[in-house]
């Protein structure tokens, strides 16, 4: 019997739906034990998100500060394969599976292990992949996979729409002209082929050429623009910012409202004027760039261990 471990953080309820799609060919077989690990934080981030929560995550998301979780109960903790799924928020993984990554337990388990990683994401994703890959590799893991689920709306719109989401629970339109917010579930319930790839390359000990037929079958889908702008934002922006605001305390701090609340104006701000700067000169200079696009596209659709940030 096989033994079939996926660990996840699911605010929403999202990513539960696209971890279950995922194990479908799984549990369907005689042949795995399917283990679902829900990460627990000891204190619950709220979903819908309240605004100034939603902002107060800001500096120990960017910084990877782990909060406290609780331990997960998974008996001997020998898995034959691992299914890593995670959300990002501001171009980190989610405090919660952050925390996991950091803690002993996961070095335990990752140890000498395959692991598939499995993103339900709005649309960056980059920065947070390649800091999970060090952490698996930092924890005796080996990557052999790795799946991205987007929201398809373009970028302002998904912004409007996933913020109605995470402010108010819905995911249906909010006025006709806008698309249903979040991943679409088409895409949810689709990720079961993804899963029979995985299990067939299981099956056939082939998981050294996994990610090559996850690509092949638009597991992953590279924005060079967004990988471009996700890079200078978290260095760039993302960094000092967090910086500012942690010389306050930490979360839920009151001496750091006042810089939280600046970030919540600030941020807007950044995304509706200064982002579509960047992508007229993203452009502009794009044909200057295409041998470094062509590469980037193929690292980051690949599994290869090279930290950018």
């Amino acid at each position: 019997m096989n033994k079939i471990l996926l660990l996840y953080y699911s605010q929403s309820g999202q990513l539960t739906e696209i971890v279950r799609n995922f194990a479908k060919p799984f549990e369907n077989s005689d042949n795995y034990s399917v283990t679902y690990a829900n990460i627990e934080p000891v204190k619950e981030y709220e979903f819908p998100w309240s605004g100034y929560r939603f902002f107060d995550a800001f500096p120990e998301s960017v910084e990877r500060i782990p909060c406290e979780i609780k331990p997960l109960d998974l008996g001997d903790e020998n898995y034959d394969l691992i299914v890593f799924a995670y959300s990002v928020w501001y171009m980190s993984p989610c405090i919660p599976c952050n925390s996991f990554l950091l803690s002993d337990q996961a070095k335990r388990i990752f140890k000498n292990k395959p692991v598939i990683t499995l993103l339900g994401i709005r649309n960056m994703w980059v920065v947070a992949q390649e800091y999970v890959k060090e952490k698996i590799v930092e924890n005796g893991g080996n990557l052999v996979g790795n799946i991205v689920l987007r929201d398809r709306a373009e970028n302002l719109t998904g912004i409007i729409t996933i913020s109605y989401f995470m402010f108010s629970g819905k995911k249906g339109r909010f006025a006709w002209f806008f698309p249903k917010a979040g991943i679409s579930q088409k895409d949810i319930e689709g990720v079961t082929r993804f899963g029979e790839l995985a299990k067939s390359s299981f099956e056939n000990n082939n998981l050294n050429k996994l990610q090559t037929e996850l690509v092949s079958e638009k597991a992953v889908k590279i924005n060079p623009y967004l990988v471009s702008t996700e890079r200078t934002a978290y260095k760039r922006v993302f960094l000092k910012w967090s910086a500012f605001m942690l010389k306050k305390g930490g979360p839920g701090n009151p001496e750091r409202k006042g810089r939280v609340r600046a970030f919540a104006f600030y941020f807007p701000f950044a995304i509706l004027l200064i982002a579509p700067i960047k992508y007229i000169f993203f452009l502009i200079f794009a044909p200057l760039r295409l041998r470094i696009i062509k590469k980037e596209i193929k690292y980051y659709s690949g599994t290869d261990f090279k930290s950018n940030i």
